[in-house]
């Protein structure tokens, strides 16, 4: 009988440790964000098959040093206002260059530092910085860089930035732009900008039905050579989101597009032609205007009734899966529709 009230003292001192442990739990998972990674990384000899990642990762709550390889993933960072977490981006290889106007002016600020390039990290740095949070692409995941990001800052959390690169790109926006806004604690700002993308989407659409004839056709214009893009591809949200009709419904997916010719042009004939012109936009040769001004091409619809667009290629392709460059894609095909 005399036990008893020790029975009881150390049952009640089990069931506080017990409480403190939930409660430890509950406030570090607070302070955490679960992030699902699922991209492809690609083979350094660029032969083999991609290997594919899903994994779960966790994220500290508003990182203070962020390493950002996606100019995207940069783009809807900055339109959150957390662009004083951002520590490094991409500078070499005219990585300034490829930022538009207003992130060129944020970012060419000396405490960002040089991160490398998109396809090349400077590891050295990453040492340097021990980031919290990097923040990768398309361009940077491969199995060499992901080994030595891992190697430089053992303790940072690895995010895959990119938005879908094929049809669903709004899709992947959306869903980008409500994970930064989780681990950057500004979800309601996040879902104020998806709000403002799906309302502008809805306005574009209901124009585009109402066109008479919506085919149309994307093509990349790449020193003096003509890809068409596949409508399942990167710029295949025009189609799927929008309701152009696509003229090259059979192409295939491939990285740059499917090299063409103007009697191709000529053969699937458009009412809209949408062109990127890459080498003027990484800063080689532009060949969109003297491409335009084929005699092959000039009979079809979109070339006699100037419904040819030649799109921004850093919105469209260097800075694409970002909540304000999306915006501005849109936005541009709305005021080139406006004035037809």
């Amino acid at each position: 009988m005399k036990m008893k009230p020790f029975k009881n003292l150390f049952a009640a001192f089990l069931l506080v440790i017990f409480a403190f442990t939930l409660t430890s739990k509950a406030f570090a998972a607070d302070k955490t964000v679960k992030v699902e990674n699922n991209y492809a990384i690609k083979s350094e000899d660029k032969k083999s098959n991609p290997k594919m990642v899903n994994e779960t990762v966790t994220v500290k709550k508003n990182p203070q040093k962020v390493v950002v390889y996606d100019l995207g993933a940069l783009d809807t960072i900055t339109a959150l206002g957390k662009e004083k977490n951002v520590v490094a981006i991409p500078k070499s290889q005219h990585g300034l260059n490829m930022l538009n106007k207003d992130m060129k002016k944020i970012y060419s600020a000396k405490k960002y530092q040089n991160a490398g390039s998109l396809f090349e990290p400077d590891f050295e740095t990453i040492a340097k910085l021990q980031p919290d949070l990097i923040i990768i692409s398309g361009r940077s995941a491969t199995s060499k860089n992901i080994e030595e990001l891992k190697k430089a800052a053992p303790k940072a959390a690895i995010v895959y930035g990119s938005a879908s690169m094929d049809a669903n790109l709004i899709t992947g926006v959306k869903e980008k732009a409500i994970t930064f806004g989780k681990i950057f604690g500004k979800e309601k700002k996040a879902k104020a900008y998806n709000k403002e993308l799906d309302q502008s989407l809805k306005k574009l659409k209901t124009k585009v039905n109402h066109l008479k004839n919506p085919s149309a056709l994307f093509v990349i214009a790449n020193s003096g050579e003509l890809l068409s893009q596949s409508p399942k591809g990167r710029f295949g949200w025009i189609f799927k989101e929008l309701g152009f009709k696509a003229v090259n419904e059979g192409d295939k997916v491939s990285t740059h597009g499917s090299p063409v010719s103007y009697e191709y042009i000529s053969e699937k004939n458009p009412q809209y032609l949408f062109v990127l012109d890459r080498g003027a936009t990484i800063g080689q040769d532009a060949s969109a205007d003297k491409i335009l001004q084929n005699d092959v091409i000039k009979d079809t619809n979109a070339i006699k009734n100037n419904h040819v667009l030649q799109v921004n290629g850093k919105n469209w392709y260097l800075n694409t899966g970002g909540i304000r460059t999306t915006k501005a894609m849109i936005k541009e095909i709305q005021s080139f529709i406006d004035k037809k």
